[in-house]
């Protein structure tokens, strides 16, 4: 209906309006209060004077919770050092994968081949409601979890300008953190009733380590996003006797600095993620996630499987490292005796097995004392986990992993 005249006189609206105009026009009437009060020598102050706010100088306050301005990066930050420090990261890889990996750390590699125990403790046979179990996890992770976000883009190499629908589903992240968990709670389910009261599970434990390779600097920055910890230091029966070992490789014309970012600002100090007063602090295993949203090589050219391969050895050195300089100082070179750390590199399909033995930090050359890196890699769960025809399906489930895995733990 066409708002007219007539109608706007009944709309209850124009009354108020109307009303607020009047009102707002009104004079203050003059009641002689005013004079009676000077008559009687009270003072009178004006209430628009009175209300005017009058300049005032304010003591200031430092508010608890603000953070104090970042220092400029400069030649006068307390962290600053001429000498560069060739540093290393958690999401990144190298250029060169494991070779390059072996030079840095002075590794040789036992590939295929793990310690006797944990061989032994894989191959026994698992019921099979634990099998169950692993599937309902690897279904949990994949397809029954209810986050919505957006999936990386879809890039057709035949059609790069081509844009396709954006996917909405369960990031790479989510996914592992809920398989590792899940599996971790399952092994500790199914074991010994002693040997998880002997354990400590911390997520995201950071980790950092630096040592010097023919006087150049090194710092490698490692997270755990799963670090188990035991009671006792980890060991391992290992006979070197008939092991085809992989030697460490010569890189030329390839420096073992390559892709490696040199910063000059750094603390020389090693980090082990627990105090040297806890109990539980030596290191058991150590999970590596691969989240192909946030591992990146630095050349932006796709991660390979060599690098994912070096990656793993990094990462155990670096956290093996941090444990050995707090466990025998800063200083140590040889150590007293060997130093073990089990690693598992996963992205939720595919998983990497590793153990490492440290015998040294003196990382100069190829000679003399090396650290021994036990591996089996490129080990499959399963093939698919999806939707099929509106049905949960998960296709080639392969228990050779679970058994793994709960060896890790277990040994």
């Amino acid at each position: 209906m066409r708002l007219t005249q007539i109608l706007n006189r009944q709309h209850i609206g124009f009354m108020f309006k109307k009303h607020w105009v009047v009102q707002g026009k009104r004079v203050p009437l003059d009641t002689g209060i005013e004079a009676e009060l000077r008559e009687k020598g009270i003072p009178i102050e004006d209430a628009l004077e009175f209300v005017k706010e009058k300049p005032q100088q304010h003591e200031r306050l430092k508010i608890v919770g603000f953070y104090d301005p970042p220092l400029p990066l400069d030649e006068n930050h307390p962290e600053y050092k001429e000498r560069p420090c060739y540093t290393i990261s958690t999401n990144n890889v190298l250029l060169e994968g494991l070779s390059q990996a072996q030079v840095l750390t002075k590794t040789v590699i036992a590939e295929d081949r793990l310690p006797q125990k944990i061989e032994e403790l894989a191959s026994r046979e698992t019921p099979k409601e634990i099998h169950v179990g692993v599937k309902k996890a690897i279904l949990s992770a994949n397809v029954f979890d209810c986050e919505q976000k957006k999936l990386p883009k879809i890039k057709d190499p035949v059609r790069p300008a081509y844009n396709f629908p954006r996917i909405l589903g369960i990031t790479d992240r989510r996914k592992n953190i809920i398989l590792t968990n899940k599996l971790l709670q399952l092994i500790e389910k199914t074991s010994n009733t002693d040997t998880p009261k002997g354990r400590y599970v911390i997520n995201d434990a950071e980790s950092k380590a630096v040592f010097e390779k023919n006087n150049e600097l090194f710092q490698f920055l490692e997270v755990s996003h799963i670090l188990v910890t035991s009671k006792k230091p980890l060991k391992h029966d290992v006979s070197e006797k008939d092991i085809p070992f992989v030697h460490i490789p010569d890189l030329y014309p390839v420096r073992h600095t390559v892709t490696m970012n040199p910063v000059h600002f750094y603390s020389e100090d090693s980090k082990y993620p627990i105090r040297p007063s806890v109990s539980v602090k030596h290191p058991h295993t150590t999970w590596l996630h691969y989240n192909h949203t946030e591992v990146a090589n630095l050349f932006e050219t796709p991660v390979t499987n060599e690098q994912l391969l070096g990656r793993s050895l990094t990462h155990a050195f670096g956290v093996a490292t941090a444990y050995a300089k707090q466990l025998h100082g800063d200083n140590v070179q040889d150590l007293p005796e060997p130093v073990y750390i089990n690693c598992i590199q996963t992205d939720g399909q595919k998983y990497h097995f590793g153990v490492l033995e440290l015998n040294t930090l003196n990382l100069d050359g190829t000679e003399g004392t090396k650290n021994v890196w036990y591996c089996k890699n490129n080990v499959t769960l399963y093939d698919s986990s999806r939707y099929f025809n509106g049905m949960p399906v998960l296709e080639n489930y392969n228990p050779e992993v679970y058994g793994y895995i709960n060896a890790f733990y277990n040994c």
